[in-house]
């Protein structure tokens, strides 16, 4: 396979991504055809645009339309009451910190913090651009712009430090592990830059694979079809086999859960194939290997709940739902509606 193809076909890998990024996915079967349909159609002028001038990002803007309704019992309001709250119009979240804050980012070209409980946001860092990919472990921000990484502390009296140009094609993962940046990309395996600006280097023994949550990795297929084989554990240098129950294909893992497809159905199930459920339109990875979304739904594995969005509807056309890591949100009115997932109970 020459470099233009495998570049061709790591961009369709990104497309689907995509769909899982920007969209609470599963909304049906041929909506996600379609959707895959129009952006091969415009795949040739991505190339052109990666090959030639840089990569353009999309940042849609969320809508969905609001009828008034009683929330039902498994809604989100009642079941997780705690993880559910309203911000000022002008945010949109990217990543869950922790039971009362979300990284955002603003209008006004900044990422900040915005605490749920005080109500307000502070800025961490003012950016020229807007972050491509963005990751956060508790204390500090990482974001891609304009090939560079950079990290800032999320106190405020802190500084936001360019760490150096990220090296490989399409980077579509990026985590903190420790004082490493670490990233990774359909075609190139992980890797990893100190923050204090050391040279990059690959992950010992992550050749091939790429980034589900550090410090897991799995050798994904650039075939959305196609269901992996391994997840490697890069700190501890450990491999969990796949077993794909019977009949399902496209799996995406955490360590502990799965999903995919078989024929028209939305499949979640262990790693291991020892337990399998067919769920409405589930797929993509877990987020902290426990939660998947789907329409208007959110499955929590560990507990085996599930709770729905009660009070929206989709249109034909258009995009009404966006998610983050961790993260989901609409607008409601003149506000953002956001479920912060940090804030779910363990058990």
């Amino acid at each position: 396979m020459t470099t233009e193809e495998k570049l061709a076909q790591a961009l369709r890998t990104i497309a689907d991504r995509a769909e899982n990024l920007d969209v609470l996915t599963g909304v049906m079967a041929k909506r996600r055809r379609r959707m895959r349909r129009r952006a091969r159609g415009t795949l040739a002028a991505v190339c052109a645009a990666i090959l030639g001038w840089g990569v353009l990002v999309a940042w849609p803007a969320p809508r969905v339309v609001v009828e008034p309704a009683g929330p039902k019992a498994n809604s989100v309001e009642r079941v997780w009451p705690q993880a559910v709250f309203t911000m000022p119009k002008g945010f949109r979240p990217l990543a869950a910190i922790s039971a009362t804050q979300v990284l955002v980012w603003t209008e006004r070209g900044t990422i900040e913090v915005y605490d749920a409980a005080a109500q307000r946001s502070r800025v961490v860092a003012a950016l020229s651009l807007a972050p491509q990919y963005t990751a956060v472990d508790g204390d500090r921000v990482l974001w891609l712009t304009d090939g560079y990484a950079w990290v800032a502390p999320l106190r405020t009296s802190g500084k936001a430090r360019k760490v150096g140009p990220i090296t490989g094609e399409n980077v579509d993962r990026i985590a903190l592990a420790g004082q490493y940046v670490v990233w990774s990309a359909p075609l190139d395996g992980v890797w990893r830059m100190r923050i204090d600006r050391g040279p990059a280097e690959r992950v010992p023994k992550s050749k091939g694979l790429q980034l589900v949550e550090w410090p897991w990795a799995t050798d994904e297929p650039l075939d959305v079809r196609t269901n992996p084989t391994k997840l490697v554990n890069l700190q501890m240098g450990r491999a969990l086999k796949i077993r794909p129950a019977p009949g399902v294909e496209g799996l995406r893992c955490g360590p502990t859960w799965c999903t995919g497809t078989r024929g028209e159905d939305a499949i979640v199930q262990r790693s291991d194939g020892s337990w399998n459920r067919v769920h409405q339109g589930l797929h993509g990875y877990p987020f902290q290997d426990r939660f998947f979304t789907g329409f208007g739904e959110i499955y929590d594995a560990r507990t085996d709940t599930t709770v729905t969005f009660e009070g929206a509807k989709f249109e034909v056309t258009g995009r009404q739902w966006s998610t983050g890591s961790g993260v989901i949100f609409w607008t409601q009115g003149d506000a953002v509606r956001v479920v912060n997932l940090a804030a779910v109970p363990q058990r």
